[in-house]
């Protein structure tokens, strides 16, 4: 008899059976890449180039990583089964013959290199040279998922070269988008949603056409891949910008939003502004990380604590809003939808989109 498939997800909003949920411990700051200036707050460039490869403040990690293990009991306590990936070094320095990097990042995105297309797990070629490694916290994951049965598709390991990048200013200036250009495929697995038969991506800083492209031939023709418009300067994951939590209900960044016939009559909600104080120490994104939120199911929604507006949003939307504290996670580039990877979702191939 073949090996029981292990993972199943087809749907941001399916009932969640399964779920990986990353860990920052060990986390240390990026090491600087010029890419990055697209798109991390001006406050943090200089941190990054100060301190690339050297821990994070001890304290904001520490409390960072209670919030972590409290979604972790939350997502058990609903009934989902957790699974976290093997500590790792992040502090060690490593080098190709084209480049070097002071150290890494964390395991704490897991979105962000793995995708789950119903029981495909993709692995992302991602631009940031500091997470060149990044995968290798959840390779034991990974081959345990296909001994079981699922299906493991590595993207073309990328060089990584100067090639691949734009250097800010003229280039840009001068009518090109992206920090990436299309030297090789490269891509963030957080800038693809998936729709059932349907994936929407976006291009952004760091997920180039090439990457799309390789995605799309690579998952077969079972599957329709999309791009959509985002009025985004400093895109960089479309989960901060599109959040579908049921069928034919999308929640959606309200400036960064552009229409697509896609979701021709869906509901769309506006999320609500982020409650976070201005003060708040945000080294990689903006406090719009507010609307990452979690779909358990398509009426329950984890949400952090003390957005109060977007609870009430959704609340009144229709959906039970899970609260869990998670601002001291914000800092370090993301919330619930990112820190996660849902690897078995009931349901099944079927078609959302128009």
């Amino acid at each position: 008899m073949p090996p029981r498939q292990a993972l199943n997800s087809y749907t941001e909003w399916d009932p969640l059976n399964e779920v990986v949920v990353g860990t920052l411990a060990g986390g240390v700051f990026p090491t600087w890449q010029e890419s990055m200036a697209h798109v991390v707050p001006e406050t943090a460039r200089s941190v990054f180039q100060e301190r690339g490869g050297l821990p994070f403040p001890a304290e904001h990690l520490k409390a960072a990583e209670a919030e972590l293990e409290a979604l972790a009991d939350t997502l058990t306590a609903e009934g989902v089964r957790v699974v976290r990936p093997e500590p790792m070094e992040h502090q060690r320095p490593f080098r190709t013959p084209a480049w070097e990097s002071t150290g890494g990042l964390y395991a704490g995105m897991p979105r962000d290199l793995l995708m789950v297309i119903g029981d495909i797990l993709v692995e992302a070629p991602m631009s940031w040279r500091c997470r060149y490694h990044e995968v290798d916290a959840f390779r034991s994951l990974i081959k345990s998922y296909f001994r079981r049965g699922a299906r493991w598709l590595p993207a073309p390991r990328p060089q990584l070269a100067d090639e691949l990048y734009r250097t800010p200013g003229g280039d840009l200036a001068n009518g090109d988008r992206w920090a990436v250009t299309e030297f090789e495929p490269v891509f963030d697995a957080a800038d693809f949603l998936r729709f059932g038969t349907d994936v929407v991506a976006q291009r952004s800083h760091v997920t180039n056409q090439f990457g799309i492209d390789w995605v799309r031939r690579s998952i077969g023709e079972e599957f329709t891949v999309s791009v959509i418009e985002t009025n985004d300067p400093h895109a960089m994951h479309i989960d901060a910008t599109l959040a579908p939590l049921a069928p034919g209900k999308l929640l959606v960044h309200p400036e960064r939003y552009v229409h697509s016939e896609l979701f021709d009559g869906w509901d769309i909600l506006p999320a609500p502004s982020p409650t976070l104080p201005d003060d708040w120490p945000m080294y990689f994104c903006s406090p719009w990380v507010s609307m990452n939120v979690l779909s358990l199911d398509p009426e329950t929604v984890v949400v952090e604590r003390q957005e109060k507006p977007l609870i009430e949003a959704l609340t009144d939307w229709g959906f039970r809003c899970v609260p869990v504290d998670f601002r001291h996670v914000y800092s370090f580039g993301g919330s619930f939808h990112c820190v996660t990877l849902d690897t078995v979702r009931e349901g099944g191939a079927r078609k959302y989109l128009a």
